[in-house]
């Protein structure tokens, strides 16, 4: 299960008391997104009719705000009651949650885990609901952000929550966890006890599901990061559809009452990565004329389904690796499903099919080479200005391209975030919410309504400076606006630790922060700007950012960014990485008498090798040196050798571990250094930072870092 994004309804006869499936509203601008996929079928079809063909054209950025690191989520978005405002909500792999005005892009509230997220949230009840890599299922005051209860499962949680109320007896919270390390180490579904007035404790289990693989249970390294959907047979029976991770590579359907196992789909394995980490989309029984219900869901064996609801038979089958066999990519998209048609992307764009038959309508394929979504096609609502629906859809390129286009395949509109795509849209609130790897959370709508941004300007320390340290860095700027500017946001970094500046306490701590910078001439369209921060003894490289708001609460949504570097005071060390060096790739060894990796049966390591130097200060030499190893796919840290999982690549952890390297000559003022660390036994990338400590508890202020490198099978030698 390498590689793992997540990607990333019932009828009458059941109950549901989240809001209404098919979200409809008094007012086209006030429909919501309360869930992955915006239902618990997953339709992926929006109650807002604000934008349509007639307008996609003139689609505008209407504000962007930093979230702080990489959002790897789905934006999405509900009326808190309790503060009279409309909220957006997104993750991001820092591990943060926060809520926005979902109008100004201001920030409401923050709450800051140790671990990252990668699980979209619900939000039912004034109550969000979501899963991070510290293996918490979470429920949050949706207002305010305060933990409200928890639930502990033994591995991490990728998978989207789906609540629903199944049976009129409470709401129930159903995901996936997908094991320890986040490979094919085990896993389950789960059913939890949502925040609900009944006797149910809040949070507690209701059931679990372990049992996969044909027999049932057969399989014990699979488990799913699949965001499960939910629906209700023909025959009343309610049914939760989910995806089972590789070495399972099957769709599961559960009583949603009590586990138990209904049917099992079993998709092709052409590798043993083909796992089903999309989401299924349900359609009720009656739809399309089939009395049964359908599955409609995509493997990444590059083939899509369409099953039976009550049987999981296959209905019919549509191979995109056959009609795009040059196309790379898995097919990890969650359908959108309109009428007659099926949405879904794949490895260089978007996909439409008809749900009767799955034959091709169509597939877009934009010039500038191949990018794969897998964020999931969202569609506008009807009635929109043109008398069309639109569809939104985000892609993997490097300049995370984000597009419209109308139902018949054509591109309406384009825009580039910066950093590739791996979250789905959410259309509410009159806008279209996306979120990107640049960190950012964008809020597009119609261009009429939107006016000139304001600019933000950092005019000292000049970008790539090397600064004095004094104590305190001071930050001058200018920023404009059409009439007057109200406020500049300034957020700083420490890049040594991954800390922010917080100037309301005057310390720097994990959660990202934006301080009011104080302005020379308030109100007016132009205006100078100043602010400063504080810096350690020893220094170090920061990241400065700075973004102006107009009197209209608009963003700059290109905020400023000059990265500097404060000088250490005292006589630091010096570190270097010798080996690996940046994009090196490592090729596992294969064994010709078994034909394996290596690495499948013995433990494989990769040693990393450098230098410390320390020939300052009261005491010269250098006590220690220090190195993380981040799985860049995983977001995982590597935290020692464990000889007896070949498979997980020893231990590794949510949150930051700092390992201590070997000294060839301790204390010494000149050393060599050594740390070995033990990789999975399939491809990955990693990224390497080391930096010494002398013997006067100096640290070095520009820690060694290599970006990436790469562990690939024979004959692949790429690591982008």
């Amino acid at each position: 299960m390498s590689g793992r994004v997540r990607s990333a309804a019932a009828v009458g006869l059941v109950l549901i008391a989240v809001a209404t499936l098919s979200t409809t509203s008094a007012s086209a601008r006030t429909g919501q997104w309360k869930m992955f996929h915006h239902d618990a079928r997953h339709t992926g079809v929006s109650g807002d009719n604000t934008i349509g063909v007639g307008n996609a054209a003139n689609i505008g950025l209407d504000w962007a705000v930093n979230t702080g690191s990489a959002s790897y989520t789905s934006p999405v978005v509900a009326r808190s009651a309790t503060l009279g405002k409309t909220l957006v909500y997104a993750a991001n792999q820092m591990g943060s949650l926060s809520a926005y005005n979902a109008d100004t892009g201001v920030r409401q509230w923050v709450l800051q885990l140790g671990a990252s997220i990668q699980s979209s949230p619900a939000v039912v009840n004034d109550v969000i609901y979501f899963g991070a890599n510290d293996h918490n299922l979470y429920a949050v005051n949706a207002s305010t952000g305060a933990i409200l209860c928890s639930y502990t499962t033994p591995g991490n949680i990728s998978s989207s929550p789906t609540i629903v109320n199944p049976d009129g007896h409470g709401l129930v919270v159903y995901f996936g966890e997908n094991g320890l390390t986040g490979a094919d180490d085990g896993g389950a579904e789960y059913a939890i006890n949502a925040v609900d007035p009944n006797p149910a404790a809040d949070c507690s289990l209701k059931w679990q599901f372990t049992g996969f693989g044909s027999p049932p249970g057969s399989s014990t390294l699979a488990g799913s990061w699949s965001p499960p959907a939910f629906g209700t047979d023909k025959n009343g029976r309610r049914l939760v559809v989910f995806g089972g991770s590789s070495p399972d590579c099957a769709v599961y359907a559960l009583d949603a009452l009590t586990g138990q196992l209904v049917w099992r789909f079993q998709t092709r394995i052409f590798a043993q990565d083909n796992d089903v980490g999309a989401g299924p989309t349900i359609t009720p029984p009656g739809v399309n004329g089939f009395k049964d219900g359908r599955v409609y869901v995509g493997g990444k064996d590059r083939i899509f389904y369409a099953l039976n609801l009550r049987t999981g038979a296959k209905s019919w089958q549509f191979s995109i690796r056959d009609d795009a066999p040059s196309v790379g990519g898995a097919t990890r998209s969650t359908a959108a499903v309109l009428k007659t048609r099926v949405y879904v992307g794949y490895g260089a764009g978007v996909y439409a099919l008809s749900a009767l038959t799955g034959a091709k309508l169509w597939r877009s394929q934009v010039s500038g080479g191949p990018a794969e979504v897998i964020s999931s096609p969202a569609i506008t609502g009807k009635n929109g200005p043109g008398g069309g629906r639109v569809l939104f859809v985000g892609d993997m390129s490097g300049k995370g391209r984000f597009r419209a286009y109308s139902m018949t395949g054509a591109l309406k509109w384009g825009y580039r975030t910066g950093g590739f795509i791996y979250g789905s849209p959410a259309i509410a609130d009159g806008h279209v919410y996306i979120t990107s790897s640049d960190g950012f959370l964008y809020a597009f709508a119609p261009g009429g309504a939107i006016g000139p941004k304001p600019g933000t300007g950092i005019t000292s320390p000049a970008d790539g400076a090397n600064v004095p340290n004094t104590g305190t860095v001071d930050v001058k700027g200018t920023a404009t606006a059409r009439r007057r500017v109200t406020r500049v946001l300034v957020a700083v970094k420490n890049k040594n630790t991954g800390q922010w500046w917080d100037a309301g306490t005057q310390t720097w701590g994990k959660t990202y922060e934006e301080n009011a910078a104080t302005l020379g001439k308030p109100g007016t369209a132009k205006t100078g700007w100043s602010s400063s921060f504080s810096v350690p003894f020893d220094g170090g490289p920061f990241l400065i950012q700075a973004s102006a708001v107009d009197g209209g609460g608009q963003h700059d949504p290109t905020p400023a960014s000059h990265s500097i570097v404060v000088a250490a005071n005292g006589n630091p060390p010096d570190t270097t990485i010798t080996d690996p060096v940046f994009r090196q790739v490592i090729h596992e060894p294969l064994d010709p008498a078994t034909g394996k990796f290596d690495c499948d049966t013995t433990p494989c390591n990769i040693t990393i090798s450098g230098t410390a130097t320390d020939s300052g200060g009261a005491n010269p030499g250098v006590a220690a040196v220090h190195v993380t190893v981040r799985n860049i796919e995983h977001s995982e840290y590597y935290c020692g050798v464990d000889p007896t999982n070949h498979e997980g690549g020893g231990c590794w952890q949510s949150t930051i571990f700092v390992n201590t390297a070997n000294l060839a000559s301790p204390g010494s003022v000149s050393t060599n250094w050594t740390m070995t660390f033990q990789i999975y036994d399939h491809p990955h990338k990693y990224r390497i930072v080391a930096w010494a400590t002398d013997k006067d508890g100096e640290n070095d202020p520009t820690r060694f870092v290599i970006g990436r490198i790469c562990l690939r099978n024979p004959g692949d030698n790429t690591c982008a």
